[in-house]
C-alpha cells in the first residue's frame, strides 16, 4: 500500500443514495493496477460503513454484456474513479469506461474523480480533467471529502493540478486496436472500426468521413486464404516435403552407380537433382510461409496507409502501423516540409509520392520518437523538434 494511505480521512457522511443509483462510486482502473485498486477500496469501505463501490469483477452482472454492464453501472453511480497509469491508457476498456463516464457526466453533471496513479500520457479526451495524485500526503483524505461532498457541489472543479491538453508536432493521438485484437490469429489481417471517430482524435480530425474513409483503405487489405496459414498444416507438409528430399538422395546414389548409357543416365541424374532441389525448396517455403507472408503483408499494409495519409495529412495526422492489427495516429505540421518539396519542379507531386512511400515509417519513428541517424551537412534547420522533419526523413531514405 502507498504510504499516502497512511493519513487518516476526515470523518464525514456518506451522501444517502438517490432512488436511481445503486453504488456511490464507479471505478475504472487496469487490471495492472488491482492490488493498489482493491487496497484503497478496501479502506475507503472498511472506514464508511455503508459505502457502496462498484468493481467490475465483483458488481458486472454474469453473462451480460460488458458495454451493457458499464453503462448501466456507471449511469447508477454517483461519482466515477479513474485510475490513471500508462496501463489504463493502453487499455481500450478502461478508455471505453473513460468515455462512458464522461458521457453521464455530460448528461446528468456526474463528478469525474482521475487519480494519477503514475505518470502517463493522458489521453486528450481526458486531459480537461483534474486529478488526484497518489503521491499526495493528504491523497486518501482529498478522496473521502471528494466521496462525502454532494455531486451537486462538485459539478464545476476538482482540487489539484491540471494538465494542459498541448498539442505539439509529433505528439501521438492514438494507439489504435483492431477489432477482436485478443481472438484474432497471427495470419489474419486486422479490421479497423470506422464507426466513429475516437475521442483523441476529434481535436484534429473534425470531418468523420475523412477518417472512415482513411481506415477503411486499410480495411480492403485481404488475409490469405491458403492452407498454409494453419500451423497444423505447414510443419507437417515441411517434414513430408524434407523427409523426400532425404529418400532422393539414395535414389540419386543408385542412378550415380548404375552402368547405363551416358545420355540416360545423365537425364535421369539432372532430373532426380532437380526434385531433390524443389523438395527442399518447397520445404524451406512452407516452412517460412508466415514469415515471408508477415513481409508482404506489411509492405501492402505500409503501402494503403500511405494511400490513407494522402487524406489525412491536410489534417496534421499521420497514421503508421508496426504490426497487422494495431495503428497509431500522430499529430504533425507538415506545411513547412510541403514548402520544401516545392521548391523542386513538380514538388506537390513528388511529396505526394513521399507521402504515399514513407509517411507510415516516418509516423512509427515519431511515435517511438527514434530516427535514423542524419548528419545535415548542410546544417539548415528542420521542421521538428527534436527529430527528423518529414522532409529531412525523406531525404535519408533516399540516399541509404
Amino acid at each position: 500500500m502507498d504510504a499516502s494511505f497512511k493519513e487518516e480521512g476526515e470523518a464525514l457522511a456518506i451522501p444517502p443514495l438517490r432512488a436511481s443509483e445503486k453504488f456511490h462510486l464507479f471505478v475504472s482502473y487496469s487490471s495492472v493496477d488491482t492490488t493498489w485498486t482493491h487496497e484503497l477500496i478496501g479502506r475507503l469501505e472498511a472506514d464508511h460503513a455503508g459505502l457502496r463501490v462498484c468493481l467490475h469483477e465483483r458488481d458486472f452482472t454474469p453473462g451480460r454484456n460488458v458495454l451493457e454492464n458499464m453503462a448501466e453501472c456507471i449511469l447508477q453511480s454517483q461519482k466515477v474513479l479513474l485510475v490513471l497509469s500508462q496501463d489504463f491508457v493502453q487499455s481500450r476498456w478502461c478508455l471505453l469506461e473513460a468515455d462512458l463516464s464522461l458521457f453521464g457526466y455530460c448528461l446528468e453533471r456526474k463528478p469525474v474523480i482521475p487519480v494519477l496513479l503514475r505518470p502517463c500520457q493522458v489521453p486528450l479526451h481526458l486531459s480537461h480533467l483534474t486529478y488526484l495524485e497518489a503521491t499526495d500526503s493528504r491523497f486518501y483524505s482529498k478522496v473521502v471529502r471528494l466521496l462525502c461532498t454532494p455531486s451537486h457541489r462538485m459539478a464545476r472543479s476538482l482540487p489539484g493540478p491540471r494538465p494542459l491538453p498541448s498539442l505539439y508536432s509529433g505528439k501521438t493521438l492514438l494507439t489504435l486496436n483492431c477489432i477482436n485484437r485478443d481472438n484474432l490469429p497471427s495470419w489474419k489481417v486486422g479490421t479497423f472500426s470506422t464507426l466513429s471517430v475516437p475521442d483523441p482524435l476529434k481535436e484534429v480530425l473534425q470531418d468523420p468521413e475523412v477518417y472512415k474513409h482513411a481506415v477503411g483503405i486499410l480495411n480492403g487489405v485481404q488475409s490469405p486464404r491458403s492452407c498454409l496459414r494453419y500451423l497444423g498444416c505447414r510443419i507437417p507438409l515441411g517434414i513430408f516435403l524434407i523427409l523426400l528430399f532425404c529418400a532422393s538422395i539414395p535414389v540419386l546414389m543408385i542412378f550415380w552407380t548404375q552402368d547405363t548409357k551416358p545420355g540416360p543416365r545423365f537425364l535421369l541424374i539432372t532430373t532426380g537433382v532437380s526434385l531433390c532441389l524443389l523438395f527442399l525448396v518447397l520445404a524451406v517455403n512452407s516452412l517460412c510461409w508466415f514469415r515471408r507472408f508477415s513481409r508482404r503483408k506489411m509492405q501492402e499494409l505500409a503501402l494503403r496507409v500511405g494511400e490513407a495519409n494522402l487524406l489525412l495529412a491536410p489534417h496534421s495526422v499521420l497514421m503508421g502501423c508496426e504490426t497487422l492489427n494495431q495503428l497509431s495516429f500522430v499529430f504533425v505540421q507538415l506545411e513547412d516540409c510541403r514548402r520544401a518539396f516545392l521548391e523542386f519542379p513538380d514538388g506537390n507531386t513528388l511529396f505526394q509520392e513521399a507521402l504515399l512511400r514513407f509517411s507510415c515509417a516516418y509516423a512509427c519513428c515519431l511515435v517511438q520518437a527514434h530516427f535514423p541517424p542524419y548528419r545535415d551537412i548542410e546544417g539548415a534547420q528542420g521542421h521538428l523538434e527534436p527529430g527528423l522533419c518529414f522532409c529531412q526523413y525523406v531525404s535519408v531514405q533516399l540516399e541509404s
